[in-house]
């Protein structure tokens, strides 16, 4: 047997107590219960039935204060910007709707959606939230940037702007990670947890979708900022260049943050708050 088979199946076995059990991602109500009470900061924890849709939703006093939709990348769930709802400076002047995207969290655990019925998910959900016609801002990382950058090509009338943070939008710059075939293979598929099993197979799909709608991102008609680390090993820092290149110039904004690498809403928070803020005060 070759070499870097055995050293690739020996691995494979010692991680799988590691990939099967640690990798959920998600919180139940237990937990987020008692982040509530040891945070002081509560939210509303609800869940859509038509789409087995899991969502977040702090409240502001305001009815017409904007909403902020906060939508995660792969794997992950709402618990990606938990503290981002508990945080005093956005929840003074918005309200904060964070999901669990379909496949992840307690939003149809473990079965892949593509970006369209990902879409579809929130888009039907937004329609019946947002009773005061507020003004609606997505923040999506990752693949959540993704798709939020699609749903800004959708163009729903509750969309009034779009903040994606190291969003993969170019297919001809897509990257793949060896242990992502863990989850696709058969035969080694059983050993990774259902949320990085749906990882997989959105990312082994990402491509093919990205180039489905990839002459699109002309029909953006509403305020749209990327944000992207020039250090990025998962997502490449070329991906501004394609927004720069594909959505008009009247609507988009880009910021590079330097010297930074892909987990930017965990690592650089303060400055990610600061950059929604300002993107919102100048659409």
């Amino acid at each position: 047997m070759h070499q870097n088979t055995i050293r690739f199946l020996l691995l494979s076995f010692l991680l799988i107590p590691f990939f099967s059990g640690c990798f959920s991602f998600r919180d139940s109500e237990k937990s987020l219960h008692k982040l509530m009470e040891k945070e002081d900061a509560s939210f509303d924890i609800n869940y859509f039935e038509k789409y087995s849709l899991r969502w977040l939703w702090y409240e502001n006093q305001d009815k017409d204060a904007p909403i902020l939709l906060f939508i995660h990348g792969a794997p992950g769930s709402s618990s990606a910007f938990l503290s981002y709802i508990q945080e005093d400076t956005l929840r003074k002047d918005f309200s904060i709707l964070i999901i669990d995207r379909l496949g992840y969290g307690y939003s149809d655990y473990g079965n892949y959606q593509p970006i369209p019925d990902q879409f579809e998910a929130i888009d039907t959900l937004m329609k019946e939230v947002r009773e005061n016609n507020q003004k609606v801002y997505t923040v999506g990382h990752s693949y959540g940037g993704t798709i939020a950058g699609y749903t800004a090509i959708q163009d729903p009338d509750w969309l009034t702007g779009t903040i994606m943070i190291a969003p993969a939008l170019d297919p001809e710059q897509e990257k793949y990670l060896w242990f992502g075939k863990l989850a696709l293979y058969k035969s080694t598929r059983w050993m990774v947890s259902k949320s990085l099993r749906v990882a997989a197979d959105e990312k082994y799909s990402h491509e093919e979708e990205l180039r489905t709608f990839v002459n699109d991102w002309g029909q953006i008609n509403s305020p749209i900022l990327h944000i992207h680390g020039d250090k990025d090993g998962l997502v490449p820092y070329g991906n501004i260049e394609f927004s720069e290149e594909k959505i008009p110039g009247k609507w988009l904004k880009t910021k590079t943050i330097t010297g930074e690498g892909h987990l930017l809403p965990f690592t650089e928070k303060e400055l990610m708050i600061k950059e929604i803020l300002q993107f919102i005060r100048q659409s």
